[in-house]
């Protein structure tokens, strides 16, 4: 097992769960330090899983299913907000915002963030959506036909484009435009209660120097992110990690952009967040 020292008197052992994806790219130096035991997952499940067994003394998790966990069992809090957005629509021919509901787009995630997200950023507009079972299925169809306009996020984003001459919409400047805020913090960070606050404090110091080396040195990042065996290209994992739009925001800092999300989540479906916003107590 790894360790780390967390304190001035002795070594604690921390286990960290973490999404594949753009989650896994904010937290690349920590894993590579070898002083957290990582654990990289695919898909929702296991998160789940981590906050009810509470197994692990951080999670990477959507921000939301942290938020409606804590409202059942108060047990993770969020420490900070590190990915804000990674959603894309592309086409192989020029996407008319003014006239998006004349083309067919094929989504992902039907009732889920992606749906809500898209739904959100184009609320007055009566889209014309295909819903498939996955981002998997989205890009399969893409690469069959190419002739609608596809959701996507990072990183098949930047495989997709690799070598491909494509229009592309980043979702989250259309997010920006129409709340004049910062982007939405699609993903956090939340640790356990039984962590000391000199814990916690280191855990925030090493998120955001992982999250500067990543965003200041994108090549020694992807080379970083292939020796932990993320078997991607370099050039797609420099493109990807770019597009991911990774930062580090501490929890107060986050708090209103959390808020703000969170409010758009629950109009669009209140089981995303819970029977109520989380209290002041959630945020550490």
């Amino acid at each position: 097992m790894f360790t780390i020292n967390l304190s001035s008197c002795k070594k604690t052992e921390i286990k960290m769960i973490v999404p594949s994806g753009s989650p896994q790219f904010a937290q690349l130096h920590m894993q590579a330090s070898k002083n957290y035991d990582v654990t990289i997952i695919q898909g929702a499940d296991p998160l789940v899983a981590a906050f009810s067994s509470e197994s692990y003394d951080i999670i990477f998790a959507p921000t939301n299913l942290g938020v409606k966990l804590y409202d059942s069992k108060p047990t993770y809090q969020l420490i900070a907000s590190i990915t804000w957005g990674n959603y894309y629509l592309i086409s192989k021919s020029e996407i008319n915002i003014e006239h998006i509901n004349e083309k067919e787009i094929v989504a992902f995630g039907r009732n889920q963030t992606p749906d809500a997200i898209l739904q959100y950023v184009f609320e007055e507009t009566l889209l014309n959506i295909t819903y498939l079972d996955s981002l998997t299925s989205v890009v399969s169809d893409f690469l069959q036909d190419g002739s609608k306009i596809y959701l996507v996020a990072e990183p098949s984003l930047s495989v997709l484009t690799h070598g491909e001459s494509l229009h592309i919409i980043d979702i989250q400047s259309l997010y920006q435009d129409k709340t004049l805020e910062d982007s939405y913090p699609q993903a956090s960070v939340f640790v356990h209660r039984r962590l000391t606050d000199r814990q916690v404090d280191q855990i925030k110091k090493d998120l955001k120097n992982s999250i500067h080396k990543v965003t200041q040195d994108v090549s020694h990042s992807a080379d970083v992110a292939i020796s932990l065996n993320i078997q991607i290209e370099k050039v797609i994992l420099e493109s990807a990690i770019q597009n991911s739009h990774i930062e580090f925001k501490d929890s107060m800092d986050a708090k209103d952009d959390i808020i703000n999300y969170l409010v758009m989540l629950k109009a669009f479906n209140e089981n995303f967040v819970g029977a109520q916003l989380p209290s002041d107590d959630f945020y550490r």
